[in-house]
């Protein structure tokens, strides 16, 4: 299918129409000169001023011509493109209000198009160079607005212009330039296929949205050293970190603008993190009043896990923000917020969603709905939809026309048991798989499968959130570089099925892939497309000469990530079937045959490419090429080097108290430690012991010559003078991190355990410790039940992994900043791939 073709495929939502006996055809350049004038209303909204600004920026790249933009009661020269509604368009029959939400239409007439659609009624101010004017995208449309006509230019632009957005980069526009630009086409009327089309840049942060230096992580040398080539014109423009912030904002939000981001605003997300402040933390600024009855039972601390979802003083509190929300337009006093920038969940929409985690209220009321005969995907689905149902009921009460909506997510991720969703709430099901289709072929199907019974059951809107995130987000939290995710085919498959089951829209949790963000966008609009057509035209129109190799560069990528084939196989002789790890991405999906033919590829692709095309590889290989041949040069340095392993000896039961070990039957934790979690020598002298009792394991931790007056004291233990342990039933997430300070007070956290979250703090495992500083050194003695001391418990015989690192403060360590000291070579917090072994006698 040809580039011409494949956007003027059969179009999604309202059909088009060709009103014509043929298409018209319309002259809008010759020999570089306008034989056109953009014509506007002389109040026109603001997505229309926008549109034409869109308009005539984009006929100046292709033609060179500068375009007039005149207003409706002028006589413009030429053939008219009437851009939004206007006195011109009321005279064809066609008015803003005519159109449905999200339609557009482009009509060609003789001597006139029509680029229009249903937009915002908004006449306040609109600057559109951001260049010049870094935050001149403070003024512009939301991406939440109707703007109909801003739709309907860039489909003009793509069908009948050529004018293809690859990605937000300086480079990143394509069109075929010609001096003499002549239109032709049967008439468009149609809304995209999705009505809410987002993205993490939605959330407020647009200039995140494929701005971090391609894979690399944000703020490191690579990152920086992609932005600079990929956004020349703004590092030239502005020096101050906050002006560039401001126009990467812009240019990115002008991307997403493009690729039709936005739509119908029905967020949904965790809802509930304020109440802590509102309700129970009497010093915090927005503390309102004391409700502790609000909260879960059963635990202890001010913030507790969750809030009692049967409690009918938190279920009024709650119906009570919702109508605040909708009766104040969305902006009461502490706006709701998701741990970073406040954002309103819709004009139509109030979410209701848990915290993050699955520790749910203990009382007796809120048990008894539990069903964990279920399993841990629908343990909690009858419970929180029964809550969700209680809201949403007293809130048609006062709102007949808004609606809640929440996530089927996790541990809720099931139906409920017994009832029916009311009709006046959502659903946001959360795909956590999709990305992993790989390695999680039997979890994405599994899910798809619960999905199919949602639809099956509850007429409802279902929205999606897609992790678009996986796998570079398990890579970056646990410090290692993953094989990237691309799955443009997987995509094609998963929207065939979403838009036979009538799917609303997709909210994705990040953008890693610039390929798969390409695509996704595509299919949201139109979920037709044929993939192999997108990705031709991708990758000939956008690199050129060098496309054929970039082309075979993917497809093999995208084949080792895709085919669980190229997935080990576990003990129990099934695939690995989970989140990706250090050894997946690079003794099995990128091996040395692998890299070794993904390289020929690039060396193809650098020979090939010239001028633009040569900076786009380039790009290619600063932001994706580069990164995957540090995880594969590090994974190589990093395996060549020695683990250490060591045996914890049994011993007589010491009821876990470490002081009455006898210390002298225990296996040694020694030999040579490390500098900075690195592979050069510790500068101190450490050392360790290890041992169980079957019930509870013992370490002893001593370091020579550490005197008491030269240790810090931290509140928080971190992250002066601790030491710090890691423990996991794997060479991977999930683990735990466990730190004590000279006074032995203690601190635990998961990581990876709860809902993937990192750093969760852990109240209840059953940790105990003893520090001294006798002299010259500094020993610390602790204890834990084997039961409790990981995810999963331990026993005799069983292998667990560690590390331990000493971390000290900056004179002690003789360095700028605080020291860290590892017993395992190239591994510190988070990085677990390289633990070392500690077997259980």
């Amino acid at each position: 299918m040809t580039s011409a073709t494949l956007f003027a495929a059969a179009t999604i939502g309202a059909v088009a129409m060709n009103v014509h006996a043929a298409p018209q055809e319309v002259t809008l350049t010759r020999d570089g000169a306008p034989t056109s004038t953009i014509v506007i209303a002389k109040s026109a909204n603001k997505a229309a001023r926008f549109a034409a600004l869109e308009l005539r920026h984009h006929l100046r790249m292709i033609s060179g011509a500068e375009f007039a933009i005149v207003t409706d009661d002028a006589a413009p020269a030429g053939t008219r493109i009437l851009v939004g509604a206007s006195s011109v368009t009321e005279a064809l029959g066609l008015t803003n209000d005519a159109f449905e939400h999200q339609e557009y239409l482009i009509r060609f007439l003789p001597d006139t198009i029509v680029l229009m659609g249903r937009d915002k009624v908004d006449a306040s101010s609109l600057e559109y160079d951001y260049i010049e004017h870094g935050n001149a995208v403070r003024t512009w449309p939301s991406f939440w607005d109707e703007q109909g006509t801003m739709v309907a230019v860039y489909d003009f632009l793509e069908r009948f212009c050529g004018v293809r957005w690859f990605n937000p980069t300086d480079v990143g526009t394509v069109c075929d330039p010609r001096k003499t630009l002549v239109v032709t086409g049967d008439d468009i009327r149609r809304k995209p296929n999705m009505r809410y089309r987002g993205g993490s840049a939605a959330f407020g942060l647009a200039e995140r949205h494929q701005a971090g230096g391609g894979l690399w992580r944000r703020g490191t040398d690579q990152a920086k050293a992609y932005d600079d080539d990929a956004y020349p014109r703004i590092k030239a423009r502005y020096a101050h970190p906050h002006h560039v912030q401001s126009a990467m904002r812009a240019q990115n939000t002008l991307f997403m603008f493009r690729m039709r981001a936005g739509g119908e605003k029905a967020l949904c997300n965790h809802s509930f993190y304020d109440f802590y402040e509102r309700f129970l933390l009497k010093g915090h600024k927005n503390f309102e009043s004391y409700h502790p009855e609000y909260f879960a039972k059963g635990y202890d601390g001010d913030e507790t896990p969750q809030l009692c979802y049967t409690n009918e003083g938190a279920i009024e509190q709650v119906v009570c923000d919702a109508r605040d929300y909708f009766d104040n337009g969305g902006h009461r006093k502490a706006m709701r917020m998701v741990s970073g920038p406040g954002y309103t969940w819709g004009e139509n929409f109030y979410a209701l969603e848990p915290m993050d985690n699955s520790s749910y209220c203990r009382c007796e009321t809120c048990t008894a709905q539990y069903e964990p005969e279920r399993g841990r995907h629908s343990m909690y689905s009858t419970h929180w939809f029964r809550f969700v149902n209680r809201v949403a009921a007293e809130l048609k009460k006062s709102h007949p026309d808004k609606m809640v909506s929440t996530l089927a997510y996790g541990s809720h991720e099931g139906l409920p048991t017994g009832f029916h969703l009311a009709d006046n709430v959502a659903v946001h099901f959360c795909i956590s798989s999709n990305r992993n289709c790989g390695s999680a072929r039997a979890h994405l199907d599994d899910q798809l499968a619960r999905l199919q019974e949602w639809r099956d059951r509850e007429d409802v809107p279902m929205y999606l959130w897609h992790y678009h995130c996986f796998p570079k987000e398990i890579a970056d939290n646990g410090k290692f570089y993953c094989f990237p995710g691309f799955f443009a085919h997987e995509l094609k498959k998963q929207f065939d099925y979403y838009r036979g089951v009538g799917i609303r829209g997709i909210f994705h949790c990040g953008f890693d892939g610039e390929v798969e963000c390409y695509v996704t966008y595509k299919l949201m609009d139109d979920p037709t497309l044929d993939v192999d057509a997108v990705l031709d035209e991708y990758f000939t129109r956008f690199y050129g000469p060098a496309g054929e190799a970039l082309k075979k560069w993917y497809l093999l990528a995208e084949e080792r990530y895709c085919n669980p084939a190229h997935y080990p196989v576990q003990a129990n002789g099934e695939r690995y079937n989970g989140h990706q790890n250090v050894n997946v991405a690079w003794n099995h999906l990128g091996n040395a045959e692998t890299m070794e033919r993904l390289d020929s590829y690039m060396q193809e692709a650098r020979r090939a490419a010239k001028g633009v095309y040569a900076t786009r590889v380039d790009l290619w290989d600063k932001g994706v090429w580069s990164y995957m041949k540090a995880g594969r040069d590090s994974y190589v340095k990093r395996m060549s080097s020695s683990i250490p392993s060591t045996v914890a000896k049994r011993i007589p039961a010491a009821a876990g108290d470490a002081t009455k070990v006898d210390w002298s039957k225990a296996g040694e934790v020694g030999g040579s430690w490390y500098l900075r979690g690195g592979a050069d020598p510790s500068r101190r002298v450490f050392g360790g012991r290890v041992c169980h009792d079957g019930e509870y394991l013992y370490l002893e931790l001593t370091e020579k010559d550490a005197t008491d007056d030269q240790l810090e004291v931290s509140a928080q233990v971190f992250c002066f003078d601790c030491w710090e342990i890691l423990f996991a039933r794997q060479r991977a997430q999930p683990f735990r991190q466990y730190a004590v300070g000279p006074t032995g007070m203690t601190v635990a956290l998961s990581y990876g355990e709860v809902n993937w979250r990192q750093g969760v703090p852990m109240a209840e495992t059953g940790m105990r410790a003893w520090a001294d500083t006798p002299g010259a050194g500094w020993v610390a003695r602790l204890s834990w039940p084997l039961k409790t001391i990981a995810d999963e418990p331990v026993a005799s015989g069983d292998t667990l992994y560690m590390n331990i690192l000493r971390v000290s403060n900056p004179e002690l360590a003789g360095e700028p900043r605080y020291g860290i000291d590892t017993w395992v070579s190239y591994c510190t917090v988070k990085e677990v791939d390289r633990l070392g072994e500690v077997r259980l006698e």
